[in-house]
């Protein structure tokens, strides 16, 4: 039984220690820590949540005043602290009016032309079940 314990206390140190070091980021880029804030890195650590919903309602349950934008804000800054990676493996770059660049996570760049982009396009709302004649007037 003490073995079990102890393996818990390292678990909690280790993870006391990436929310410090968190916490020091959030003082050196100038940002403010609430109490929101706090509850919102303690969840993120103490539950496996998929997406900021999941982080939402687990908040709600310790505090009724956290609202979904928060979250949602703490979630990008936490991404824009490299905290969290983004799970698309890939991110569009850019307009595609006139083709496409795509950035894999490896950071390699696809470009498409813009009929090439246009083709992938079609084929792709064609297996969506969308009729190949119809066009496309915009991607947004």
């Amino acid at each position: 039984m003490w073995r079990v314990f102890r393996v818990q206390d390292e678990k909690l140190i280790r993870v006391a220690g990436k929310k410090d070091q968190i916490l020091k980021l959030f003082r050196q880029k100038g940002l403010r820590i609430t109490k929101q804030r706090k509850l919102i890195l303690d969840i993120v650590f103490e539950h496996e949540c998929t997406c900021c919903k999941e982080i939402y309602y687990q908040a709600l349950k310790k505090d009724k005043n956290v609202g979904i934008a928060t979250v949602y804000r703490m979630v990008n800054v936490l991404t824009d602290l490299g905290v969290f990676q983004v799970h698309a493996p890939y991110r569009l770059s850019g307009g595609c009016e006139n083709g496409c660049r795509v950035v894999l996570k490896n950071q390699a760049v696809v470009e498409f032309g813009p009929e090439e982009w246009q083709s992938i396009l079609s084929d792709a709302l064609e297996k969506k079940g969308y009729v190949g004649e119809q066009e496309i007037e915009k991607v947004i």
